[in-house]
């Protein structure tokens, strides 16, 4: 059955339940909210099965911890190089690790990955690409 990622809350067969769901490559956002962003953007997220989470958030790399426990999964602090960023880069990464800080759980649907806050509202959508050599 086909599940549609941007609205979904809550469904079952989709939420993440464990960590190798995540993990096994790396995701590219699609979408901050309901804002679609430009297929050819750099900023990816990855997330390794030591429970730590690194990435690409569009002028700066960021790296922190994350945590899944049952269907809710948490970002521990997230930290990042402190390059100067040109606009409009700069306002999206600063909305993608908002977003990140926002998230309470997750869903996943073959290739596409939506992160939610504790409403269940999507924060970010992402869709895989190959994972990315530190």
């Amino acid at each position: 059955a086909l599940v549609n990622l941007q609205g979904m809350q809550n469904k079952d067969d989709a939420t993440i339940t464990s960590i190798e769901q995540l993990t096994d490559m790396a995701w590219r956002p699609t979408h901050i909210g309901e804002m679609a962003l430009d297929e050819d953007t750099r900023m990816f997220l990855q997330f390794n099965a030591d429970g730590q989470a690194a990435g690409h958030a569009g002028c700066n790399r960021f790296f922190g911890s994350f945590e899944l426990v049952e269907t809710k999964l948490r970002f521990g602090p997230i930290g990042s190089t402190r390059m100067s960023c040109p606009e409009p880069a700069g306002s999206f990464e600063i909305s993608f690790l908002e977003a990140l800080d926002a998230t309470q759980s997750a869903a996943r649907v073959d290739s596409r990955l939506a992160l939610r806050n504790e409403d269940g509202q999507s924060v970010l959508r992402f869709t895989s690409i190959d994972r990315v050599d530190p």
